[in-house]
């Protein structure tokens, strides 16, 4: 038999994590999830959740005053969802987030960086292949939150999100969308 060029997935423990290294994650009352690693640095390692872990509305009125950051999504994230994490890994965690339209897309597109808050983040490689943009929730694909306000010359009630075919767009506020957590895991 001719010889096959395969690659093999397995579980390994590692000192050093590398780029597209996957970890499981056992969120209490959640579900299990892998998380893969987008960047490595001396500080820390940026990791992405492969699948959206829950569906909630950025806001519960269409409004995106304040941003992410003021948004009831951030305060869900902030409590409910950080406590669900296992304390060995709670311990480690900082910057809880979701992606951003840079991580996700970079700046190429002339009608996001018109039309959503700027972010200085630089497209994460993996993210160049639209199969790592694309998450599903319970089997389905599913669109999901980026971090960036509309512009509020457009529209002072959507936020950009990610579409089920790994697209960027816009939603409501108060739509439930996909919730896809982002932290840094501190070395």
């Amino acid at each position: 038999m001719e010889s096959i060029k395969v690659i093999r997935k397995y579980e390994k423990e590692v000192q050093n994590i590398q780029e597209g290294d996957q970890i499981l994650i056992s969120l209490a009352e959640v579900g299990e999830f892998t998380a893969t690693a987008y960047k490595v640095t001396d500080k820390g390692v940026l990791f992405i959740f492969d699948e959206y872990v829950a569906s909630q509305p950025m806001n519960n009125k269409n409004t995106n005053k304040g941003g992410f950051e003021k948004s009831d999504l951030k305060k869900w994230m902030d409590s409910v969802l950080f406590m669900a994490f296992p304390d060995w890994l709670r311990d480690r965690i900082t910057d809880l987030s979701i992606p951003t339209v840079g991580e996700m897309f970079g700046h190429e597109d002339e009608w996001d960086n018109d039309h959503f808050e700027p972010d200085t983040d630089e497209q994460l490689p993996l993210m160049g292949k639209r199969k790592n943009r694309v998450a599903y929730l319970n089997n389905e694909w599913e669109w999901g939150w980026l971090r960036n306000a509309m512009k509020k010359e457009y529209s002072s009630a959507l936020f950009a999100r990610v579409g089920g075919r790994g697209y960027a767009g816009c939603s409501l506020a108060s739509a439930s969308r996909g919730v896809r957590p982002e932290f840094w895991l501190v070395k």
